[in-house]
Parts: structure tokens; C-alpha cells; sequence
């Protein structure tokens, strides 16, 4: 039972990977260049102003605080694979029971 779900979990997690690619593909060829540079740039301030606040964070977290983040980061990416699965899993019942409402 858990291998089934696992196996449809990475099934799903595969599918909305390749339609956001498939989206984020035909979103580029129908955006005028000045567009995507200025998303561009707006995303790399983001990203600077994210990581900014992220070392301010981390600075002022007490020592025990900023250990169990790390520990949680590093469960993280050793299951990595099966918590994007369970995302994925997540949501797609979320996105099935949205549409199920609306149906009503």
C-alpha cells in the first residue's frame, strides 16, 4: 500500500513538475523581452533582499534554535524526494476537491 502511494506520489510529483515546465515554457515565448528582464531583475532582488534577512535571522537566533534548523534542513534534503511527493500528493487532492466544488 505505501509503495503504491509512493509510486502514484512520484507519478503526480512528475507530472506537475512537467506541466509547470511546459506553462513556464510558452509563458517565456509569449513575454516581450523587457518584461522578462525586469522579472529578472526584481527576482535577484528578491533573492538579495531574502538572503539579507535570512543571515540578519540567523545572526540574532540563539545557538539551540539555529542547531534544530539545521538538523531540520538536513532531514529535508536527505528526503527530499519523498516530501516532494507528498506535495505533489497534497496537492493535487487539494486542486481535485477545489474543482469537485465548484462542480456543486
Amino acid at each position: 500500500m505505501r509503495q503504491q502511494t509512493a509510486e502514484k506520489a512520484a507519478q503526480a510529483t512528475g507530472q506537475v513538475r512537467d506541466k509547470a515546465a511546459l506553462v513556464a515554457q510558452k509563458l517565456r515565448e509569449h513575454t516581450p523581452d523587457p518584461v522578462l528582464e525586469k522579472t529578472a531583475q526584481a527576482a535577484a532582488q528578491v533573492r538579495e533582499s531574502a538572503a539579507k534577512a535570512g543571515q540578519y535571522a540567523a545572526d540574532k537566533a540563539p545557538e539551540p534554535l539555529r542547531e534544530t534548523a539545521g538538523q531540520a534542513a538536513t532531514a529535508a534534503r536527505t528526503h527530499r524526494t519523498p516530501l516532494l511527493a507528498a506535495g505533489a500528493l497534497i496537492a493535487a487532492v487539494l486542486l481535485v476537491r477545489r474543482s469537485r466544488g465548484h462542480r456543486r
